[in-house]
């Protein structure tokens, strides 16, 4: 990533968030990132093509807020489908947190999945065949006892959850240790709630919803308003908003093609294209596209970053286009 390259993200779009964040004016906070070095810090666990709008929009407003909510224990929610960029952006939020001296980490819901039997059981005879995923295959119980325990200022063992075990099904895979003041909790389907219709037409979907898959949608809409008591605890929500909500199928790809290079396991090409059916069928898009979310930044299918839109603001309002492809 080249820091001081082309960005598309509008001047006045990232000054509106600086201020939303209570971080001062652009001219000021990009001076200081500057003068500091923060800029160029763990430029390296950034893909070398990544857009400048990654580090200057997203990644260091985070750091910022590392900094502002020093010594408290803070959560903040963000929500993006799979193969956006998050996974790479946490790996750098973590990295650059490292150099800085901050107190900051990234955890996922994927993490939280059930332990294999008890993960196979959870969504035996889904339509799609996918191992995991879906909504009722986190063990909520001990995400709750988790975030609760760090949230009283102790540290807390947190699962860790290894996607190339079992042949690409995945297993948990020991614990890790979280004591951070800044807690990024990710995931796909983050923030969702269980307020929207499931029988609502989606026109991005080359193929219509299934019978089974119908069934199933309404199945998960209880299931999802189970998670609504950890999307509360947020102290802010951030959502990578796609605005082609087709885009997971050439992310997830290009994503299992790293995993297959770097782990030697990944999803069968059959597997994948029933786990993007999943993503794209099981929850209505409009729980995307109505998410309440504190910062919503629109991602593109090149993962380039074209806007951010503040909530409450009606004139700033994501396009009721976007999602539709």
């Amino acid at each position: 990533m080249d820091p001081e390259g082309q960005r598309i993200i509008p001047r006045s779009d990232q000054q509106r968030l600086l201020q939303h964040l209570e971080l001062g004016d652009v001219a000021s906070w990009s001076a200081q990132q500057r003068n500091s070095g923060r800029h160029r810090v763990a430029l390296d666990h950034w893909h070398p093509r990544a857009a400048p709008d990654w580090l200057w929009s997203v990644g260091l407003p985070l750091l910022s807020l590392g900094d502002q909510w020093l010594g408290e224990r803070r959560l903040l929610g963000l929500s993006a489908l799979p193969g956006c960029g998050k996974t790479t952006l946490g790996q750098w939020i973590e990295a650059a947190a490292k150099e800085l001296g901050l107190s900051i980490q990234v955890v996922s819901l994927d993490d939280f999945y059930f332990e294999a039997e008890r993960l196979d059981a959870a969504i035996s005879g889904n339509p799609w065949g996918v191992p995991r995923a879906l909504p009722g295959s986190h063990d909520l119980e001990l995400l709750q006892e988790c975030l609760q325990v760090w949230r009283q200022g102790d540290h807390v063992l947190m699962p860790c959850f290894d996607k190339a075990k079992r042949q690409g099904r995945g297993d948990r895979s020991g614990w890790r240790r979280c004591d951070a003041d800044l807690l990024i909790f990710e995931g796909w389907f983050v923030g969702c709630r269980s307020n929207a219709d499931p029988t609502a037409d989606e026109p991005h979907l080359e193929f219509p919803l299934t019978p089974e898959e119908l069934e199933w949608r309404q199945k998960l809409q209880p299931v999802l308003a189970l998670y609504e008591a950890t999307w509360s605890c947020f102290d802010q929500l951030w959502q990578l908003r796609a605005t082609d909500f087709n885009a997971p199928w050439r992310w997830k790809r290009q994503q299992e093609a790293t995993l297959q290079a770097e782990r030697g396991a990944s999803l069968s090409s059959s597997e994948l294209d029933r786990f993007i059916r999943m993503i794209l069928c099981s929850l209505p898009s409009s729980s995307f596209q109505t998410m309440r979310a504190d910062v919503v930044v629109e991602v593109d299918p090149d993962r380039n970053l074209k806007r951010i839109h503040l909530q409450g603001s009606i004139q700033d309002s994501p396009s009721s286009d976007s999602l539709t492809g």
